[in-house]
């Protein structure tokens, strides 16, 4: 592989009512500094019967009220979907916002609406095109919203990273792989807030080339949307070492 999928749209630098450092420029910094290793995708909209297999009525219609950000959750909800679909056959990688893995069954908080990564793997289960995942989150924060909705679901798996040194951090997802060709899908959240520079001050840009290229080489159906990261100076070089990551397990 020369070129790792990317699921993108300009849908999101949609500059939707959130904090100010959940910005357009993430993905914008990002897009820019990826064009020349990403085969990119455009993504469609989750449909109504994607966000019910992980949210209540009640959390659907609270994002609805404001149309813009129902239309680009969706959209990002869908990018998830698509970068789930293309894992079937080699791994892809998901640059979208807003993030996900905040937003629970009955509630969201954290600059999410609705869970990415959870309603894409519903719906591949659902399908019958997987009968189980595992899924890992390297995010800075807990994926409290991801935990909520598939704790009780005993086709899915899912690991929190939550390292105090590097060291940790990678000793923690070499755990968390061990068994990770015994799943039918592979599926990373990644957070790159976890950087020096940024929130987290723990790891540096070649961090995240040496953890993708061991999430990659556990499962051929591997797939990874974006969740945190909040440093956009460095944003682009460290999604960048992270595709290379992808590639070069892939080579």
């Amino acid at each position: 592989m020369d070129k790792i999928s990317v699921v993108y749209s300009k849908d999101f630098l949609t500059d939707y009512p959130t904090v100010d450092c959940e910005c357009p420029d993430r993905v914008d910094k990002i897009y820019s500094h990826i064009r020349d290793i990403a085969d990119f995708t455009e993504p469609g909209l989750c449909d109504i019967s994607d966000l019910t297999l992980c949210h209540s009525e009640r959390l659907i219609k609270s994002v609805q009220r404001n149309p813009v950000t129902y239309n680009v959750a969706c959209r990002s909800a869908g990018g998830a979907i698509k970068a789930a679909e293309l894992a079937l056959k080699a791994p892809s990688f998901a640059l979208i916002r807003p993030p996900g893995h905040h937003a629970g069954h009955d509630f969201n908080g954290g600059f999410c609406f609705f869970n990415n990564m959870a309603i894409a793997i519903k719906r591949l289960i659902a399908k019958g095109l997987i009968g189980n995942a595992l899924i890992v989150d390297i995010d800075l924060h807990y994926g409290n919203g991801t935990y909520d909705i598939v704790q009780a679901d005993s086709n899915i798996t899912f690991v929190n990273i939550d390292a105090a040194s590097r060291e940790d951090f990678f000793n923690d997802i070499e755990a968390a792989l061990k068994n990770a060709s015994s799943f039918d899908m592979l599926c990373c959240s990644a957070g790159f807030d976890t950087y020096i520079n940024d929130w987290g001050g723990l790891l540096f840009t070649d961090d995240y080339r040496n953890a993708a290229h061991m999430l990659a080489s556990s499962n051929p159906h591997f797939f990874t949307i974006l969740e945190g990261g909040y440093f956009i100076p460095d944003l682009g070089i460290n999604v960048r070492a992270y595709l290379k990551g992808l590639l070069e397990a892939c080579s």
